[in-house]
C-alpha cells in the first residue's frame, strides 16, 4: 500500500508541475517547480485547522490517589490512537490523551515543532488539566522522546515513564537507527505532499486501517489524516526528531534515575538486524532507572500495543500505580510486577 501511495504521489506531482508549466510564461515568471512549491506553501498557510480548542484533550476515569496517566502519541498520531487504552486505564484512575498543537483537533499555535517545545507544550497541558502533582507519562514511538525530554527537565513532576516502541536519545549512537529515522522523515515529507495533491483520503485509509479502532476513534483518526495543515505540522515535528536526539542527550539522565520506568518493545520480525538494533536502543532507558521493567512483545507491530496487544500497557500502568514494596533491583534486570498484577504473554520477567 505504501509503495502504491508513493507512486501515486510522484505521478500526481508530475501532472501538477505540467499544469503549472502551461500557465506560467514571460521573462519574470517562476520556473514550474518553484511555482508549484510556492503555491503549496500558500496552501499550508491558508488551510484551516481541524479543531477550535487550543489543545484537544480526551480524559476518562475519576481521579484517585494514583497519579494521572498522560498519553503522548507518536508521529502523525492523535488522542484517537489511544481509545482502547483510555477505556482500559480509566478503570483504575484518571487518564488523558491529547492532540498536540496543530494536529488532530487542537488549534495550531504556529510555534516551534522541536522536542523542547513539545515538552513545554506537555507542561502547559498539565496546567490546562489542573494537574499539580506527579503524573505517569506514556510515550509511543516519537512521542517517547517528548516525554523523555519533559522528564529530564522536570523529574519532580513525573511518577513513572512508559516507553512504547519508543524513540529515545540513545538512538543517536547508532548509524543504522539514524538512517531509519531519516527514511521516516522522507516518508513524512511524502505524506504532506500527498495531502497537497489530494491523496490524503487514500493515505488516511492506509494508515488508519491497521489500527482497527472503534468507529468514533477511527473517524477522528481519519479526520486528522485528511487535514492537510495537520499533515504539514506532523511532518515538521518529524523533521526535528533526529536533531532532537542530541538535544535530549544534552539534558543528561541524572534526574530520571529515580523515576520508575517501563519499556515495551515489539516487532513482527524481532530477529532482523534493524529490529535488533531498535530493541538495543529502546531498552536503554530501563538500564538508566533504579526501578524498571522490560516487556518484550513478540510479534507485535509498531502500533499494536495501542490496540490488539494493549495488555502490555495495561500491565505497565498497573505496576506504576502500585506503591513499591520491594527494594530496587539492578538497573539491567527487568523487575517483575506485583504478584496480583497481570502478566502479558511473552513478558520479560
Amino acid at each position: 500500500m505504501m509503495a502504491r501511495l508513493r507512486k501515486l504521489i510522484l505521478e500526481r506531482a508530475r501532472l501538477s508541475r505540467r499544469f503549472f508549466a502551461r500557465r506560467v510564461s514571460g521573462p519574470g515568471a517562476r520556473a514550474p517547480r518553484t511555482r508549484f512549491i510556492a503555491l503549496a506553501a500558500l496552501a499550508v498557510g491558508l488551510a484551516p485547522g481541524a479543531g477550535a480548542t487550543p489543545l484537544f484533550v480526551d480524559c476518562r476515569g475519576a481521579a484517585t490517589s494514583a497519579p494521572t496517566v498522560i498519553l503522548e502519541a507518536g508521529a502523525f498520531g492523535t488522542s484517537a490512537d489511544w481509545d482502547y487504552i483510555l477505556d482500559d486505564l480509566a478503570k483504575g484512575g484518571r487518564v488523558c490523551a491529547y492532540d498536540r498543537a496543530g494536529v488532530g483537533r487542537s488549534a495550531d499555535d504556529r510555534g516551534d515543532r522541536g522536542v523542547l517545545a513539545k515538552a513545554a507544550e506537555l507542561g502547559a497541558l498539565l496546567g490546562q488539566l489542573g494537574e499539580t502533582g506527579k503524573v505517569i507519562l506514556v510515550g509511543h514511538s516519537n512521542g517517547a522522546l517528548y516525554i523523555e525530554a519533559f522528564a529530564r527537565l522536570h523529574p519532580e513532576r513525573v511518577a513513572g515513564l512508559v516507553y512504547v516502541n519508543g524513540v529515545n536519545g540513545t538512538a543517536a549512537d547508532d548509524p543504522l537507527l539514524l538512517g531509519d529515522l531519516k527514511t521516516e522523515r522522507e516518508m513524512s515529507g511524502l505524506a504532506a505532499v500527498a495531502g497537497h495533491l489530494g491523496l490524503a483520503p487514500l493515505m488516511a485509509n492506509a494508515l488508519a486501517h491497521g489500527e482497527r479502532l472503534a468507529p468514533e476513534a477511527d473517524a477522528r483518526k481519519r479526520e486528522a489524516l485528511r487535514c492537510v495543515a495537520c499533515l504539514v505540522v506532523a511532518r515538521d515535528e518529524d523533521r526535528l526528531i533526529v536533531p532532537g536526539l542530541d538535544v535530549v542527550n544534552r539534558l543528561g539522565p541524572q534526574g530520571v534515575r529515580h523515576i520508575p520506568t517501563v519499556v515495551i518493545v515489539g516487532a513482527p520480525y524481532p530477529k532482523q538486524r534493524l529490529a535488533r538494533a531498535w530493541r538495543a536502543a529502546e531498552i536503554k532507558p530501563a538500564a538508566l532507572a533504579d526501578r524498571s521493567w522490560i516487556l518484550d512483545a513478540p510479534g507485535a507491530s509498531h502500533v499494536s500495543p495501542l490496540a490488539r496487544d494493549r495488555a502490555y500497557i495495561d500491565a505497565a500502568i498497573g505496576w506504576l500505580r502500585t506503591p513499591f514494596t520491594t527494594p530496587p533491583r539492578s538497573a539491567s534486570t527487568p523487575m517483575a510486577p506485583p504478584a496480583s498484577g497481570p502478566v502479558p504473554p511473552g513478558a520479560t520477567r
